[in-house]
């Protein structure tokens, strides 16, 4: 459209018409146009300045207006561009100028609109007004819902002041400390107050960053102290839409998100890998399986190897400590850019037994243990040492030639829940 608003028609010729003859010719498509000016002008105010948000959910129906009457612009242009290359009207005619006063205001609103948008979420492209326009609208006026919805369950949360806030306080009372004293002696007094300042500053942003966030089994959600709630749905995750650095993990889907968590934004990370893709992105199981546990272990089969022990009611599994990022690849079938650390390896478990079954927990179990070289007894392979106390070790043996032994402690919490998956095993 804007191409063809620089063409320039037809040299004047006698005979064209007026401004109000054009008027009526075009049967009340000039109207249309100034009308969408009006309109462009009110969201153009309302998109303006820090507070957009707040004045655009003020007035809503400004942004509906838009989206209304876009169709009716866009055809009354159409017809306006084509009579007037036809009958040769001349390029200074005062229809010709509204048209071109209202496409460059229209311009620079669709400029605006992909601004606001790109503040947001993900732009890919040029998107058209329509487009940018029902998405911000979208994102601006989603409710947020802040408590589990039906069929959801919350996994993982926390809290980013825990541990960024006081590592900004304890920094910042250092450099008050040590770095006060000295810029006071070489710059005087102002530097000094400057110094002071600037460390003061680093303390209020981390309480504007500063929240709570959760994850669910659909969607993340981040609550700050100091502004409104954004959440996130974990199916719009983009490919490579999780990047974490040692400030935080910044995820890219239907919305641009930065949870600035140092202590737990990778296990964050992970959780998020591990449920945007099946077999869990689908699985709308509230209550987790029942018969597992997960404890540390250590596997002695002429070499010691260290790893985690899970302990079913008709088998054993041992997988490596360091093989957390085959595991999780496994489970999704992917090759996952995301390392998973060796103490992460119980929470992927954790998730599994939010599968709709047992078949499909056994048989994420048996891929993970084929990927990261592990093992796996059932328990009429294998026996229970049951001269030891549970609460002391639990340690799995093999008979033969060449025995093997898988032992490991498991917490207090643990304690009653492994003697009941024990109680059937084959005692020694």
């Amino acid at each position: 459209m804007s191409e063809r608003l620089r063409t320039e028609v037809s040299p004047a010729r006698v005979g064209v018409p007026s401004a109000e003859d054009m008027r009526r010719q075009l049967e009340g498509r000039v109207e249309v146009v100034e009308a969408s000016r009006e309109r462009y002008a009110a969201l153009e105010s309302l998109l303006s300045g820090t507070r957009w948000k707040r004045h655009l959910r003020a007035q809503p129906g400004a942004l509906e207006a838009v989206l209304r009457h876009e169709a009716a612009f866009d055809e009354a242009m159409e017809r306006i561009q084509r009579r007037a290359q036809a009958d040769g009207w001349p390029v200074q005619s005062p229809v010709l100028v509204t048209i071109r006063d209202v496409w460059m205001l229209r311009s620079r609103l669709e400029a605006l609109v992909r601004k606001r948008l790109d503040e947001l979420a993900p732009v890919s492209g040029a998107p058209s007004l329509v487009e940018a326009l029902s998405r911000l609208e979208k994102l601006v006026f989603e409710a947020i819902s802040l408590e589990p919805i039906p069929g959801e369950v919350r996994l993982f949360e926390g809290d980013t002041a825990d541990f960024a806030f006081a590592l900004r306080l304890y920094l910042s009372l250092i450099g008050t400390l040590v770095l006060g004293p000295l810029a006071n002696r070489w710059g005087g007094g102002l530097l000094a107050f400057v110094l002071l300042s600037l460390l003061f500053a680093n303390i209020v942003h981390g309480v504007l960053c500063s929240g709570k966030y959760w994850l669910t089994s659909k969607r993340l959600v981040w609550k700050p102290y100091t502004g409104e709630p954004v959440q996130l749905s974990l199916r719009s995750i983009m490919e490579e839409g999780l990047q974490v650095s040692i400030l935080g993990v910044r995820v890219l889907g239907e919305r641009k998100l930065f949870i600035q968590d140092m202590a737990q934004s990778h296990l964050l990370a992970v959780l998020m890998e591990l449920r945007r893709q099946p077999p869990l992105l689908d699985s709308v199981r509230t209550e987790r399986l029942a018969d597992v546990l997960c404890f540390e272990a250590t596997l002695q089969d002429g070499t010691s190897r260290r790893g985690y022990a899970v302990l079913r009611p008709g088998y054993v599994a041992f997988l490596p400590r360091h093989q957390g990022t085959e595991v999780l690849r496994a489970i999704i079938g992917t090759r996952s850019t995301l390392r998973v650390r060796a103490g992460e390896m119980p929470h992927l478990i954790e998730q599994l037994r939010y599968l709709p079954s047992e078949a499909a927990f056994d048989a994420c179990v048996e891929r993970a243990v084929a990927a990261a070289g592990g093992e796996r007894w059932s328990a009429w392979e294998a026996r229970y040492d049951a001269i030891a106390p549970v609460w002391k070790e639990i340690r799995l043996l093999t008979p033969g030639s060449s025995p093997r032994m898988l032992s490991g402690k498991v917490g207090w919490s643990q304690q009653e829940e492994a003697v009941r998956l024990l109680a059937d095993w084959p005692k020694r």
